[in-house]
């Protein structure tokens, strides 16, 4: 039986603050805020509307070769920053994203497993190929 692209896929690399980070899994999610209000007749009214931020997790593996030292520091200055960075991934850009949490595992291997959670207000857009 040959390996098909449904069967096997190969970690996508990602780049977040200088450190490439070969993504396995990634999830996105965003939710709206909706207040609601009864009526005096006993329906219901919206108050206020607005959309969250949008959460982002990338997990995967960073190799050792690539300084995992410098993933430690850097993302551990950035959780402790407002500083904001732009992020790439399947042809989607993520722009002014913020540092919610990090996770790094060392197991002594050739590689390291890390996680990354970004936040970002901003609208996702496409990557413009040239």
């Amino acid at each position: 039986m040959s390996t098909t692209s449904l069967t096997k896929r190969e970690p996508v690399p990602v780049t977040i603050s200088g450190i490439t980070l070969y993504c396995e899994s990634f999830k996105a999610s965003a939710v709206r805020d909706i207040s609601e209000s009864s009526t005096v007749i006993g329906g219901t009214v919206i108050t206020n509307n607005s959309s969250r931020s949008t959460k982002l997790i990338f997990s995967g593996r960073i190799c050792a070769e690539d300084t995992p030292a410098d993933f430690i520091f850097n993302f551990n200055a950035l959780v402790h920053s407002a500083s904001a960075l732009n992020v790439s991934y399947m042809g989607l850009d993520f722009n002014n994203c913020r540092m919610l949490s990090y996770s790094f595992s060392d197991k002594g291997e050739t590689w390291s497993d890390a996680a990354v959670t970004l936040i970002t207000a901003d609208t996702i857009t496409r990557s413009v190929s040239s």
